[in-house]
């Protein structure tokens, strides 16, 4: 069976949890932050993960995107492009999401005409972004127009290729499922995990062995890259984790709460990036508030970086980072200026700074 993992994404109002709901055959996981829906057809079984829009508080919506397969993006026929719109494109680039289909939603309040211009407008704007060539298909939740070839655009998406042997789960959520025992949930991104595996999860270092392990609503003995499961625990609680932790092996990453990044500013954000101010600094499927201790510009030391200019920073946050070094990074100023979009840029962590 081939599993799908497909990030639901959207401005608000744009009728995302709407096109959810026609699509999906069960609700798999609920929590405040998230929901997650399923539906099966033929021999694909689709994972539609979906969270509000907010980059103020972009951590889960972040998360989700960058452990998908693909996304699923919605855009109303009846609010068409914005800036707010631009600056979501943005940031799909940035996460390097390339596969997915847009829907355009809410058809039925629109002429064919017009939802014909939009899709033209959205291609223009889309030329020389990753999803330029990704199918969009025009929907209505009133007339159930355009659901049946909306489920078949997505079957035929592909998991993307998940590499490498050691094992890496990123951390969605916990819930304590049964008494005595923590389940957390994630998508395997490369190696497997099995019953009584020793594993750590990071950066707190801990080691927990593995009670069971559940695909598809099932208790298997192994899962493997690429799985959606759930990962019971011992002795541990839901508090101990949050979204971005990662389950792996002792040695696998490192973790630091002051780091160094290289960061390229894009020109379309409108403020200036300022020494002492606070950000947020995403991770893998981490996103965390650091404070900028310093900036560096052609090795000497600012006070503020402007659109368009590549500098170092060395930031610290009051909890530890997991990472590997030349690890891809975001980084977002829900401050900025009102007239400019809230994502300042992206880059690679250069090391851990003790």
């Amino acid at each position: 069976m081939k599993a799908l993992q497909i990030a639901l994404i959207g401005l608000n109002n744009s009728g995302k949890t709407t096109v959810a709901n026609k699509l999906q055959q069960k609700k798999e996981l609920e929590t405040e932050k998230f929901t997650i829906y399923s539906f099966k057809q033929g021999d694909t079984l689709v994972y539609l993960s979906d969270t509000p829009y907010n980059m103020d508080e972009p951590k889960e919506m972040i998360a989700l995107l960058k452990e998908a397969d693909a996304c699923l993006f919605c855009i109303s026929a009846v609010d068409g492009i914005n800036p707010k719109l631009g600056e979501l494109i943005l940031l799909l680039n940035f996460l390097n999401i390339s596969n997915g289909v847009i829907a355009i939603t809410k058809t039925d309040s629109s002429t064919t005409d017009e939802v014909e211009s939009l899709k033209n407008k959205l291609k223009a704007v889309l030329v020389d972004s990753n999803l330029k060539d990704v199918p969009m298909i025009g929907v209505s939740s009133i007339t159930d127009d355009g659901f049946a070839e909306l489920r078949e655009e997505l079957i035929k998406l592909n998991p993307r290729e998940r590499k490498g042997d050691t094992l890496m789960l990123p951390i969605e959520t916990a819930k304590e499922i049964k008494s005595g025992l923590t389940t957390v949930f994630g998508i395997i991104e490369s190696g497997k995990i099995k019953k009584y595996d020793k594993t750590v999860i990071m950066p707190w270092g801990k080691e927990f062995v593995v009670q069971e392990v559940n695909l598809h609503g099932e208790v298997v003995e192994e899962a493997k890259a690429g799985d959606r499961v759930a990962v019971s625990y011992k002795g541990l609680y839901p508090w101990d984790v949050q979204t971005g932790d990662v389950i792996t092996v002792e040695g696998n990453l490192n973790k630091a709460k002051k780091l160094k990044i290289e960061l390229e500013i894009t020109k379309f954000f409108k403020d200036e990036l300022r020494k002492d101010s606070e950000i947020l600094l995403n991770i893998g499927l981490q996103t965390l508030k650091v404070n900028v201790l310093n900036i560096l510009k052609d090795g000497s030391e600012v006070d503020s970086a402007k659109p368009g200019e590549k500098v170092q920073l060395q930031v610290e946050s009051k909890l530890p980072f997991a990472f590997v070094k030349n690890q891809p990074c975001v980084v977002i100023n829900p401050e900025a200026h009102w007239r400019s979009i809230k994502i300042v840029g992206n880059g690679i962590v250069l090391e851990g700074v003790e």
